[in-house]
């Protein structure tokens, strides 16, 4: 049986499970012109029988519209210390929220999300004087038929990445390789060459480059094929889908304007 990764643009990621449940990840929607994040051409009720949203940490182009989606439905929140907060300020019910620190890992009916640390960090404002500061995470989500998924989040390069190849060996790779717009330059922490270095460490099979607003996708593309040849990098255009399934069943790119959803 496969899994389908939808990406939305950004940061943001679709993933439909096995069984048809619905994961998203970091869904910045909106888009934020001033920082050169563009909008998602997917519409925010394409969002509400999502089962599980998933934020790597409370920078506005990564938490995105995850309080209007969840406010939509009854979905879970898995999320770093400082977007709970956030959740809670939004209204979010405090039983619909799993917060993390790197090394826990949640069950939620089959499906597994671990929390790994990640190199950047997180604060926000929350109420009229106080800010709130706390761990930045990146995940490994298990898929109930066992497809293991790295999602960077933002993360700096570092040799946690290939003891997590290591340790999980995981099949797909998502990740960072460009900024959003700081004064005219480009706020980086992971560049093409050094998220190709991390694909090869995390040993994954397939890798989609995401975060970036030039010509990002296609260096890392083009790094990741001398760097590990074996590892195919899969560009997607916001709305396009992906399918994934474990060695001996195919992988498939869809479409956009024929994919379906699962």
């Amino acid at each position: 049986m496969s899994i389908t990764f939808r990406y939305l643009g950004w940061t943001a990621f679709e993933i439909t499970l096995e069984d048809g449940r619905r994961v998203i990840l970091d869904p910045m929607l909106a888009g934020i012109p001033d920082l050169g994040v563009p909008p998602s051409p997917c519409r925010m009720e394409e969002f509400d029988g999502v089962n599980v949203v998933i934020i790597t940490h409370v920078a506005a182009d990564h938490v995105g519209q995850a309080f209007d989606i969840l406010k939509r439905g009854k979905a879970k929140l898995v999320c770093d210390y400082s977007t709970r907060f956030k959740a809670l300020e939004a209204g979010i019910e405090s039983d619909r929220i799993l917060f993390m620190v790197s090394g826990v890992r949640f069950e939620i009916e089959g499906l597994f999300v671990k929390a790994l640390p990640a190199h950047h960090l997180s604060f926000s404002q929350i109420g009229q004087n106080s800010f709130i500061n706390s761990q930045p995470l990146s995940y490994l989500i298990t898929t109930p038929n066992g497809v293991r998924i790295f999602f960077g989040g933002d993360t700096s390069i570092s040799m946690d990445h290939k003891l997590f190849g290591e340790l999980y060996k995981p099949h797909v790779g998502i990740l960072g390789v460009g900024g959003v717009n700081v004064l005219g330059q480009s706020l980086t922490e992971l560049y093409p060459d050094e998220a190709a270095l991390v694909a090869k460490w995390l040993g994954v099979k397939v890798a989609f480059p995401m975060h970036y607003r030039f010509d990002e996708g296609p260096a890392f593309a083009k790094e990741l094929k001398k760097r590990a040849p074996r590892a195919k990098a899969v560009l997607l255009k916001p709305g396009e889908f992906y399918r994934f399934a474990l060695a001996g069943a195919a992988t498939a790119f869809l479409p956009r304007k024929a994919a379906k959803r699962g």
